[in-house]
């Protein structure tokens, strides 16, 4: 799996592509090592060019990535699930566990929208 992390505005957005292997979630603890040392309030997992096999992999990577993110007070969503990805969510009810967002831009306004509601 490739990680490609972009810091934008507010926003550390992570994009994963390829596909997630047996263990990948440890090596996805690894590539977040230097952005853990940054402060980051609002992190987008872009989703987009992930391949469609892994599925279950893929779960530990992202936990891994929440708990992270989450243990430095950060906020963290995910965007552009494919079909047939998004439907395994729903089925595993992993959609309660993750806020999920269409695109990386209705992801970013989501945030805005929540903060402003504090």
């Amino acid at each position: 799996m490739n990680y490609e992390f972009v810091n934008e505005q507010d926003f550390l957005i992570i994009r994963l592509s390829g596909s997630a292997e047996v263990n990948e979630r440890l090596l996805a603890k690894e590539s977040l090592a230097p952005y853990l040392l940054q402060v980051h309030q609002k992190v987008i997992i872009d989703l987009e060019n992930l391949a469609k096999n892994g599925r279950v992999y893929i779960v530990g990577v992202l936990n891994t990535i929440k708990k992270e993110f989450q243990l430095l007070d950060s906020e963290v969503k995910l965007c552009s699930l494919k079909a047939e990805l998004h439907r395994y969510f729903q089925e595993n009810r992993l959609d309660q566990i993750f806020d999920i967002g269409r695109s990386v831009e209705s992801t970013k306004q989501s945030f805005k929208e929540r903060n402003n509601d504090r």
